[in-house]
């Protein structure tokens, strides 16, 4: 738990949100390309492959890795909006209740 309140502390909130709205602006570019049989695709194994070749996801993070490979285009765009926060609700409450 340090860990995570050092780079709360530390954090550039200016530069994260400028960050969150230039992946959002592109993501949804990328979205209005792609079609309904994208949406039902999985991803390529050689795809998630070079994720782990350059390092992108830890050995800790392999989780990650499995879950993309169970789920097509569509559940991994509905993950974080729907699904992610349910992940660090209790993570945020604590954090939360501290502060009271």
């Amino acid at each position: 738990m340090a860990v995570t309140a050092s780079l709360s502390k530390a954090i550039d909130l200016a530069a994260l949100r400028d960050y969150r709205y230039a992946v959002g602006s592109a993501t949804r570019k990328i979205i209005q390309t792609l079609t309904w049989e994208d949406f039902k695709r999985k991803q390529e194994p050689a795809q998630l492959q070079r994720v782990l070749d350059e390092g992108a996801v830890l050995p800790v993070g392999m989780g990650t890795i499995d879950y993309w490979r169970r789920r097509d285009v569509a559940g991994l765009l509905l993950m974080p909006p729907t699904r992610h926060i349910i992940i660090h609700w209790n993570e945020a409450r604590e954090l939360i209740s501290r502060k009271e």
